[in-house]
């Protein structure tokens, strides 16, 4: 398989024996790399993997018999790791930023609960859901991999 930006070349690349066929996505080392280097590939199968890992632990995030501290552990240990496999990589736009902010509010939502105040139940806002987790979030966190 070989993958370029140049579109007038759609024939097969043969050299000597063998032939190579033109794609526009494949996956390498486990990322998806595509013709235009567009990362939102990537970081949509990366929050489908996260989810699915969320699916099958979501019997153990909704019983009230585990701990919260054990079900962070879970996100930090299971569900985080599969969606910023690769994140070294990636070039995240604000839409990207953004969708995965949503997933991880959407995980730590359903880890810490609402919250009693003034008699009623209220959402934790994003600033209360990240002082409860005590780590950075994680567009930082991807931010920061890429650094290093």
């Amino acid at each position: 398989m070989y993958s370029g930006k140049d579109t007038t070349l759609d024939q097969d690349l043969a050299i000597g024996n063998y032939i190579f066929k033109r794609v526009d996505n494949f996956k390498y080392l486990g990322a998806m790399v595509n013709k235009m280097n567009n990362r939102s590939v990537e970081v949509n199968a990366r929050l489908t993997m996260a989810n699915r890992a969320y699916y099958e632990l979501q019997n153990h995030m909704k019983s009230r018999i585990i701990s919260r501290n054990t079900k962070t552990l879970f996100y930090k240990t299971v569900i985080r790791p599969e969606l910023i496999y690769g994140a070294e990589t990636w070039v995240l736009s604000k839409q990207d930023e953004h969708r995965l902010s949503i997933f991880e509010r959407k995980i730590l939502r359903r880890i810490y609960g609402p919250v009693m105040g003034g008699g009623r139940w209220r959402i934790r806002t994003n600033q209360e859901l990240y002082q409860q987790c005590g780590e950075n979030d994680i567009v930082k966190l991807c931010k920061l991999s890429r650094l290093r």
